[in-house]
């Protein structure tokens, strides 16, 4: 049997499985067995975690106007990517920085609950790593700024 609009009664009605998209979901967490294989997803995110999130992409954001001052004394980008956004222009450079630093976290962050690594390393463990290697680029950054 179909419903209005020719979707199968089976999918529900339109306007229910759009509601989803305007209003967001509910789940936060993953309950039933079938859900916890393959990949995970939820609708809701805990907010410390976003934190985490969001401070990556502000050190990412940090770390390419460090560079980008480090470059004007010296310094010289050894990241091939980076160093064509370099090469047309500082503003593209940083842009980029900051996508592809998003672009990264998304990815991450909408398989957060998966496993990878045959089931040894969740995915939501990765970002307290990804926050302490930006420290530790921050860190290394900061050396090279006062010795510049």
């Amino acid at each position: 049997m179909t419903l209005p609009g020719g979707l199968p009664k089976e999918l529900g009605n339109p306007i229910s499985l759009n509601k989803h998209f305007i209003f967001g979901g509910r789940r936060k967490t993953l309950g039933r067995a079938e859900d916890k294989q393959g990949f995970k997803f939820v609708d809701e995110y805990d907010p410390a975690f976003m934190g985490v999130i969001i401070l990556v992409v502000i050190l990412s954001i940090i770390d390419g106007f460090m560079m980008l001052y480090l470059l004007d004394h010296g310094a010289h980008e050894i990241n091939p990517i980076m160093s064509f956004c370099l090469e047309v222009g500082p503003w593209f450079f940083l842009a980029s920085k900051f996508l592809l630093t998003c672009f990264g976290v998304m990815c991450l962050l909408v398989v957060n609950n998966s496993q990878v690594f045959g089931d040894r390393i969740q995915v939501r463990d990765v970002f307290p790593a990804m926050l302490f290697l930006y420290l530790m680029v921050m860190a290394w950054n900061s050396f090279l700024y006062a010795i510049a």
